[in-house]
């Protein structure tokens, strides 16, 4: 297939990204209500559970998966396709092998979850098929990370993007059918789930054979010292992993079992929306990776730093509009979404989960540092002892005071603040050896537009009208958007780059 360049690359790869998001995001709108009333709040909440339980399992299979795409993009861009091969076929056949391992584990907790979990009795079947579905997607996952690769060595993620609104649309129809035709049941998001991530794996497989078919899978290719190789520089991963898990992961488990499974399903519904957010988050900043992987791979360190502020200004310049619209008008959003429900709880709980964002908009991109420099350890560590604090406040919070589901929902946003702003920034300087202070100017930016543009939407609601419909809520927020876009990018660009976005809206609307 033909090249594409940097600039055409990043735009598609945008475009095919936000229209990924949109899909996902109107499916989760749509059918989180739908399935809410349709099966019941605590039934619902056994979804994210159960998503939550399957990454404790990722603990162990991180380790040796988060680092296979940079190992195979390394040697694949120097030129050594056949190093690129075993390290490829290595992954693959190493993830083979953990499945029966997880299975023996996995299969047992299943049947006897109702003596593990607070399951109200009429749910247990269903819980048992909808937990079954989602460790059998896990599996299907686990096989088809390797294959995710080639998009990536190849900067066409747009392409990976193209696959997942085929399968979210395909989740669509299924859901659709089961639900319309069928008894309501928990159980067909798992099983909807399961079918698309197939198709996914399909997809791309054939990505793998068009884009990179110098990447073979041969059985001479497989060497467990590659797998003890990319295990060892991923060991530090798993750490992280288990850091995230004990400080956001538990949540739905501990409120579960020491508040209530009703309450489940509130902080399970309000933990939807950021979610997605995150994901576009993610998403956003990986459309930068293959570049930053390249570019420290040639030890172009000054290229990576302009790449990482570049990947900095662009996905904060979307979270912080996102962030202060839900905040000052998330009320109006979760009435008109979940009107059946707690909405003012609910509304509560998205604030909480949402202060996060404040900081891990601009910071997150900084994460990626590690990986490219294979240095893991201190921040695994770091975020393994902020976690095990979280776990221990959130217990001593739960014993001595009324916060409850607060508790739960909030602590570990607090803390995750503090170390966004206190630590990633400073470390990811030392790992590229530059200045300790280099990524704050924009942080700092970014903050002050972020408080600056949250009082203009304050301003906004108190002098607009109150949304009555999908409509109006829709142009409300277009308005406060469309404001908060001008907001960034006169105060969150500098100069230069807002004379360089300005001529590349105006080439493009000249060709058009």
């Amino acid at each position: 297939m033909k090249e594409l360049g940097k600039s055409k690359a990043l735009l598609i790869n945008t475009i095919a990204s936000f229209v990924t998001f949109a899909v996902g995001l109107g499916i989760t709108f749509f059918f989180t209500p739908f399935i809410t009333d349709a099966v019941g709040e605590e039934a619902y909440g056994f979804v994210g559970l159960g998503n939550n339980i399957i990454n404790y399992v990722t603990i162990v299979t991180i380790a040796l998966n988060s680092v296979a795409g940079r190992f195979i993009t390394i040697e694949y861009h120097r030129g050594k396709k056949q190093e690129a091969s075993e390290y490829f076929t290595s992954v693959l056949v190493a993830n083979l092998s953990i499945i029966p391992i997880i299975l023996v584990v996995a299969i047992p907790a299943i049947l006897n979850v109702e003596s593990l979990l607070n399951v109200p009795a009429e749910l247990v079947p269903s819980v048992k098929c909808l937990f079954f579905f989602i460790l059998l997607n896990f599996i299907i996952t686990l096989v088809s990370t390797v294959y995710n690769v080639a998009t990536f060595i190849t900067n066409r993620l747009y392409l990976s993007s193209i696959a997942n609104i085929i399968t979210s649309l395909l989740r669509v129809f299924l859901m659709c059918l089961l639900f319309g035709f069928l008894p309501a049941n928990v159980a067909y998001v798992g099983i909807s789930t399961c079918i698309c991530t197939f198709v996914g794996l399909v997809l791309n497989m054939w990505y793998t054979k068009l884009l990179v078919p110098d990447i073979k899978l041969k059985k001479e290719y497989i060497h467990w010292t590659k797998v003890k190789e990319l295990i060892s520089a991923g060991a530090w991963n798993s750490v992280t992993k288990l850091s995230q898990v004990l400080s956001d992961g538990l949540d739905l488990l501990i409120t579960n079992i020491w508040i209530s499974a009703s309450l489940m399903g509130s902080l399970s519904i309000a933990q939807q929306l950021p979610t997605y957010i995150s994901t576009l988050l993610n998403t956003l900043i990986n459309l930068f990776n293959p570049n930053l992987t390249m570019y420290y791979a040639k030890n172009d360190i000054d290229a990576v730093v302009k790449e990482m502020k570049i990947s900095m200004k662009f996905s904060s310049f979307f979270t912080n509009i996102i962030f202060c619209g839900i905040v000052v008008f998330g009320r109006y959003f979760v009435g008109l979404w979940v009107p059946n429900q707690d909405v003012e709880l609910i509304y509560r709980l998205l604030c909480v989960i949402m202060m996060s964002v404040v900081v891990s908009g601009v910071t997150t991109s900084l994460n990626n540092i590690f990986t490219i420099t294979n240095k893991l350890k201190v921040n695994s560590i770091f975020w393994l002892i902020v976690s095990f604090t979280n776990v221990l406040l959130v217990f001593i919070l739960l014993n001595t005071t009324p916060f409850g589901i607060y508790a739960v929902a909030g602590v570990s946003k607090a803390t995750g603040i503090l170390g966004n702003l206190f630590f990633i920034p400073i470390y990811a300087c030392y790992c590229l050896k530059i200045k300790w202070n280099t990524f704050y100017p924009i942080i700092l930016r970014y903050m002050g537009v972020t408080l600056a543009m949250m009082a203009v939407f304050y301003g906004i609601r108190t002098i607009a009208f109150v949304p009555s419909n999908w409509e109006t809520f829709a142009l409300l927020c277009g308005a406060a958007g469309i404001v908060g876009g001008i907001m960034n990018f006169f105060i969150l660009l500098n100069g230069a780059e807002r004379k360089i976005l300005s001529n590349k809206i105006l080439s493009r609307v000249k060709k058009a």
